[in-house]
């Protein structure tokens, strides 16, 4: 997942300093929100293929049945299918990245060549919104940290059951599946924050 805004840091820290405390969930211009649309999109259908990812994996090591076969394909279908689902998230959110750099600076133009009333409470809304974006970065990179080491363990757990499916070969990887069943609840509630942030800054649309 692309870091979200990554030209603005610095411009968004400055922000942060001379406001302190301000509000991280200010509404954004609909002009922006279809990308918000599209991240949350995203990151639902990111939580189910983790969960179908999870289920796949305990039912394993807790059913395990005398011919393993189509659990671990199962396993290694829905491994398979998230690592697609975070390639899209990642797309997602560098487009989203793009757009928003783009549409913030155009925001900044247009406020130049406008009285100095509008400007000065238009350049307070677009210091807003990019308190908000900055964010839903935050809460990004804090889900990116729990869900590397999930997805690593996930394909050394594959990459192993293509070798050894055998009885002994499930007890050798049940405690790498037990530790990426672990990662499993944390990576839901960082997931639930970043769609609570997005939701509100679309107004809770």
């Amino acid at each position: 997942m692309k870091t979200i805004l990554s030209g603005f840091t610095f411009s968004v820290l400055a922000v942060l300093v001379l406001t302190g405390c301000a509000s991280t969930k200010t509404e954004i211009p609909p002009q922006m929100t279809q990308d918000l649309v599209n991240l949350r999109d995203q990151l639902v259908q990111g939580k189910a293929s983790v969960q179908t990812a999870c289920n796949a994996a305990r039912d394993l090591i807790q059913r395990q049945q005398a011919d393993s076969k189509s659990q671990v394909d199962r396993l290694n279908q829905a491994i398979t299918a998230l690592e697609k689902q975070a390639t899209n998230n990642r797309t997602q959110f560098a487009t989203a990245d793009a757009h928003a750099e783009a549409y913030f600076a155009h925001w900044n133009q247009e406020l130049h060549n406008m009285s100095s009333s509008i400007a000065d409470a238009g350049k307070d809304r677009r210091d807003a919104s990019m308190r908000s974006f900055n964010e839903l970065e935050a809460r990004v990179e804090r889900l990116k940290g729990e869900f590397r080491p999930f997805m690593s363990q996930l394909n050394e757990v594959s990459r192993y059951l293509q070798v050894d499916t055998t009885t002994e070969g499930m007890k050798t990887i049940t405690p790498q599946i037990k530790s990426v069943l672990g990662h499993e609840n944390t990576i839901m509630a960082k997931a639930d924050a970043i769609i609570e942030q997005i939701d509100a800054m679309r107004g809770g649309k």
